[in-house]
């Protein structure tokens, strides 16, 4: 990442959902009560509050996440989009993408965003499987889902839609017959997550409880080859370890993040990472909503916690998210490289001829392990 870069990536943090799932350990919360107005003005009060940080900038993406953001209204987008563009340039390359669920839009939700601004979505589909859509906590069926990826691909040039596998009781074939199902709704872009039991979720406790048992761990890494070669077969190539697009539409925000372009985090518990000045610094907003409306809605910063982050964090941190691309890291920027041989040209690392250093399918699945390695 270069000092101070004229390009920038910006966060937006809707923090509200219909109905919290039981896997999701991010900043959501049930409200049906939302005063959109005043949440309007909480975002664009953070948004000046931020625009020495913005101004002059090139904007290469622009995320609204959650939560469910499109429970969001599209003027509160709109007026958003207007606001950053009174400081920084867009251009047509921006990526504004928006994160949708299958019970929160349909075509003319849809056709309102996009005139709103929104260039992209991403969709919380999680599964095709009626059954596995129950267990996930999922408020939408599977006609749900198709409908929604219709409606986008009928309006968007670009989006993508999440899929969940790794559920207990799934057999490699079903994971598979799910995959090969969605294929044909793939036009661009394509998110594939092992589910994952977090602390302080309903799924956590009920683990820990015995109702249910994850799969093994050669299930998991079956369902993992799976998952690359089903899509590569079909021209869909993976860059990150959960991420796989066709040629050119990698999400652009998500590479910000895992190259470590500057971004900026907006609204309840966003996070913030840029470059001034000499130093990087790390930002981290309220986490409560109450708490961050309180102090944007009377012009007060809400950043809880901004650290300048030091070199060794630096350097864990280009470990960390280089070597989750498929792309890899150039052998220059990869500490005590000369005294991991055994790592290198071996079933976890490999070097390509333009000297970077890649992980192999085998090193994703323990990439903790080895960068733990590199360090030391």
């Amino acid at each position: 990442m270069s000092d101070q870069s004229d390009e920038l990536s910006i966060y937006i943090h809707w923090p509200f959902c219909k109905t919290k799932c039981p896997y999701c350990d991010f900043n959501s919360h049930e409200n049906f009560a939302i005063q959109h107005d005043s949440w309007k003005k909480a975002y664009l009060n953070e948004i000046e509050l931020n625009k020495d940080l913005i101004i002059g900038k090139k904007i290469k993406s622009i995320f609204f996440g959650g939560g469910t953001p499109s429970l969001m209204m599209s003027d509160t987008i709109n007026s958003i989009l207007k606001k950053i563009c009174n400081f920084a340039n867009f251009s047509n390359n921006t990526e504004i993408t928006l994160e949708a669920n299958p019970n929160s839009i349909d075509r003319e939700h849809f056709k309102d965003f996009k005139s709103a601004g929104i260039n992209r979505v991403s969709i919380g589909i999680q599964s095709l499987n009626n059954n596995n859509l129950k267990f996930l906590g999922r408020s939408h069926s599977s006609h749900d889902a198709l409908k929604a990826i219709e409606f986008a691909r009928e309006i968007f040039d670009n989006y993508s839609f999440d899929l969940m596998y790794c559920l207990p009781n799934q057999m490699v074939n079903e994971w598979e017959s799910e995959l090969n199902k969605a294929i044909k709704y793939i036009d661009h872009h394509i998110s594939c997550y092992q589910l994952t039991i977090e602390k302080g979720t309903q799924f956590f406790n009920a683990s820990r409880s015995k109702e249910f048992q994850m799969p093994s761990e050669e299930i998991s890494i079956k369902m993992y080859e799976a998952t690359y070669n089903i899509l590569k077969s079909y021209g869909i190539n993976q860059y990150e370890i959960s991420n796989y697009s066709k040629p050119g539409y990698e999400c652009k925000h998500n590479l910000s993040y895992w190259k470590l372009d500057d971004y900026i985090g907006i609204g309840p518990g966003a996070h913030g990472r840029y470059a001034l000045d000499k130093k990087i610094y790390y930002t981290i907003n309220y986490y409560d909503p109450k708490k961050w409306f309180e102090h944007t809605a009377k012009f007060q910063s809400p950043i809880q916690s901004r650290k300048e982050i030091t070199q060794k964090q630096q350097t864990i941190d280009s470990l960390t998210m280089g070597l989750r691309l498929n792309q890899g890291m150039h052998e220059s920027n990869i500490p005590n490289l000369t005294s991991m041989c055994d790592l290198i040209e071996g079933e976890f690392l490999i070097k390509s001829k333009d000297d970077y250093v890649q992980s192999t399918l085998k090193g994703r699945l323990v990439l903790n392990t080895i960068i733990e390695k590199l360090l030391h």
